[in-house]
């Protein structure tokens, strides 16, 4: 699996504020790619991402989120003069690089993240935390076909993901705790709603798992 998108899957945001996620934009939104450099705008070469000096993991996490969320809206995933790709595994790699944890050189998409931190027994469905990778399906149940990098986690345990699809770096809230509600009591959105072949489905109800490497 390399993270591509049949027409169909999660198609729209449901959210009358933001159309986040259009099923022709997210064909090949999640498509894996490999890590290479890329010319910067004068066209001079570009060497390998350098070495960086690792960083408490609290520190690790506030840079990841500070660099995914600097590209929100961005369809290139390119920082310091890197390109890392065109898939949603690409953000992933660019915040945790500017984060100084540079990953195994194989783990490049989805399937491969999911079990660089299977291997490592990072996986798990609760406690979320800022700068969390975040494994999503396109239907309750599946297998990861999506990753993102947890932003922050709000009232009521509302948990916002940065996601890059087709359509550049966007948005996705989702609450595992009430996965089947768009909003709380409050009027708060809970779960953005996706459309996903033909049907609804509240974001909650697609997560497979978050996992660190921080």
């Amino acid at each position: 699996m390399d993270g591509s998108l049949p027409a169909g899957s999660i198609a729209a945001m449901a959210s009358p504020r933001t159309v986040l996620l259009v099923a022709a934009a997210l064909t090949a939104g999640c498509a894996g790619a490999p890590l290479k450099p890329a010319a910067p705008a004068e066209s001079r070469a570009v060497s390998e991402p350098p070495s960086r000096t690792r960083l408490p993991s609290e520190t690790a996490a506030r840079r990841a989120v500070e660099t995914a969320r600097s590209l929100a809206g961005q369809k290139e995933i390119v920082v310091g003069g890197v390109r890392f790709g065109e898939g949603c595994a690409a953000l992933v790699l660019a915040a945790y690089q500017q984060a100084g944890r540079t990953l195994p050189a194989g783990a490049t998409d989805v399937k491969s993240l999911h079990a660089l931190a299977k291997a490592g027994g990072a996986l798990r469905r609760t406690r979320p935390a800022p700068g969390d990778m975040v494994f999503l399906a396109d239907t309750p149940g599946g297998r990861a076909e999506h990753v993102g990098l947890v932003e922050r986690i709000g009232g009521g345990g509302t948990v916002t993901v940065l996601h890059r699809t087709g359509r550049g770096v966007v948005r996705l809230r989702f609450n595992t705790g009430q996965p089947w509600k768009a909003r709380g009591d409050d009027g708060q959105i809970l779960n953005d709603v996706l459309v996903v072949g033909g049907g609804r489905v509240s974001a909650g109800r697609l997560l497979v798992a978050y996992a660190t490497l921080l």
